[in-house]
């Protein structure tokens, strides 16, 4: 059991460490200018000083730490304590999945700076997408909770809107994110950013509106009582 809470406390730290290593291996072949920002065509149009380059894995780092924590305890500060040990076991499934998305991210980014240039999107945009689908068959068990899954008040007054909302969202997530991440390796960079975009935005809107529609045919029909 020590072992562990101690592999679980150290596990963010060690997963975050590996952009580290892999800049320390870089650090002595990079130029002193270094691209900064990549436009839209994957080619580098800002430029500054070898330094910055520890700016993406600072943040990274200390983002998906405190992500990785907050999210592994963050059913101690849930007002809705009722589905704790629930809750619990999904926030430490979400926690494990985030910091290592993260720390791919940081990856991608010290690759291209050393590239120049940006490459290998649709491996990037396959990566996301797997995410999204990851989360979708986690959505069906979210239960009620103000930090994660879709926290729009009628949901969190309602545990049957809650529950009939998220299991769309799962599906819609899953299945999204799967056919998405084909997507992924087949389309142009262009097209595939513009897809994905548009494609999020729908993954997140139907279920809101879903629940919407439950919580007003709910209104109506007390009403009508």
């Amino acid at each position: 059991m020590k072992q562990s809470k101690l592999f679980q406390t150290l596990f963010p730290f060690i997963v975050m460490a590996i952009p580290w290593i892999y800049l320390s291996f870089i650090w002595k072949d990079l130029p002193q200018t270094i691209p900064t920002h990549f436009g839209i065509e994957g080619t580098a149009d800002k430029f500054g000083n070898k330094n910055e380059i520890f700016l993406a894995p600072i943040v990274m780092t200390v983002v998906g730490i405190f992500m990785y924590f907050l999210l592994k305890n963050i059913y101690n500060i849930d007002p809705k304590k009722k589905y704790s040990a629930t809750t619990s076991a999904i926030m430490s499934k979400i926690a494990i999945v985030v910091i290592v998305l993260l720390s791919a991210v940081t990856m991608f980014i010290l690759f291209w700076t050393v590239k120049g240039k940006v490459e290998g999107m649709p491996a990037f945009f396959c990566g996301l997408s797997l995410f999204f689908a990851y989360l979708g068959n986690l959505m069906h068990s979210v239960k009620p909770n103000y930090f994660v899954g879709f926290r729009i008040p009628w949901a969190l007054e309602s545990e049957e809107n809650w529950t009939k909302t998220h299991r769309l969202a799962s599906k819609i997530w899953f299945t999204g994110g799967i056919l998405l991440a084909i997507f992924s390796l087949l389309a142009s960079i262009k097209v595939l950013i513009i897809v994905f975009i548009s494609s999020v935005f729908i993954m997140t809107i139907i279920p809101v509106v879903y629940s919407y529609k439950i919580y007003r045919q709910s209104t109506k029909l007390t009403n009508e009582e």
